[in-house]
């Protein structure tokens, strides 16, 4: 069995760089605790997520959607809303060829920051990220 010990320990690094950005206040001597609640309360929704698709890789699109939705936010300049068409218009393109379990493979794999640069390459520019051009272009994010 799998301990679940580098899970917490991330979460728990990433509440306390989110504390050092100002971003919220850590009031506990057992942050590790916390952590292992939040982990907890992530696996849970997995779960019930799990019990909708085939695949666990898919019930994790949602949350990657959403993620690269705030990095075509941050490196475009974009309003939230035009951000989430960009993300959802390039999205439903993959879906017409390929199935959803291969996008969620691409999505983790290429990173939701890579993505955010194909989708708004593809949607907004209307450029094919398939070509050299792309690799050119993304230099500059």
């Amino acid at each position: 069995m799998m301990s679940d010990d580098k899970l917490v320990e991330k979460i728990f690094q990433s509440l306390l760089d989110l504390e050092q950005q100002g971003e919220l206040v850590l009031t506990t001597n057992f942050g590790a605790n916390a952590a292992r609640y939040i982990l907890g309360s992530a696996l849970e929704q997995l779960v019930a997520d799990f019990g909708k698709s085939r695949s666990p890789m898919e019930a994790t699109m949602p949350y990657l959607l959403e993620e690269t939705i705030e990095e075509v936010k941050k490196k475009f300049d974009v309003s939230d809303g035009r951000a989430k068409e960009i993300t959802s218009s390039y999205y439903e393109l993959l879906r017409k060829r390929f199935p959803l379990e291969r996008i969620a493979e691409f999505y983790w794999h290429e990173t939701t920051g890579e993505m955010a640069k194909r989708s708004y390459y593809c949607i907004e520019l209307g450029r094919d990220e398939a070509g050299v051009d792309y690799l050119d272009w993304r230099r500059n994010y």
